[in-house]
Order: C-alpha cells, then sequence, then structure tokens
C-alpha cells in the first residue's frame, strides 16, 4: 500500500506556517517558498497546491541556531 499524499491549498499553509496567504502567492512569482504543483490547464492560472512534506521540508530548512547560524545542512 503506497503512502498517501496530502496536499494543501495556499488558503491552508497560514494556518500551518504563520505565513500570509499573499506571501506564498508573491513568492510563486518571485521565485521563494516552497515547491508547488500547478494543474496543467495551458496557462499560468491552473489551481495551485502544495504538497505537505515539501512545506515541511521548507519550514525545515529555514531553522536557525539560538547561538548563531542556521541548521541548514
Amino acid at each position: 500500500m503506497s503512502a498517501q499524499i496530502e496536499l494543501l491549498t495556499t488558503k491552508q499553509l497560514p494556518a500551518i506556517t504563520g505565513f500570509s496567504t499573499s506571501y506564498f502567492e508573491k513568492g510563486r512569482i518571485l521565485g521563494y517558498g516552497p515547491r508547488f504543483i500547478r494543474s496543467k490547464t495551458g496557462r499560468r492560472t491552473g489551481k495551485v497546491l502544495y504538497r505537505r512534506s515539501d512545506v515541511e521540508n521548507w519550514l525545515s530548512g529555514m531553522m536557525c541556531d539560538p547561538k548563531g547560524g542556521t541548521d541548514a545542512q
């Protein structure tokens, strides 16, 4: 049995991350934030989804050591 992938909408991300929906909307244009999935509609207006694991990995990459530096590898 394969593991089920949990997909999240942009509107669900603030509750998980503390960042606003506009942060993620702008990030998709400017090139920051977690990886995302865009449905193929032939236009840039397709539905956008995020895998929970990608959001968690992105957050982990932002971890900082309180003594200085980052914990990212």
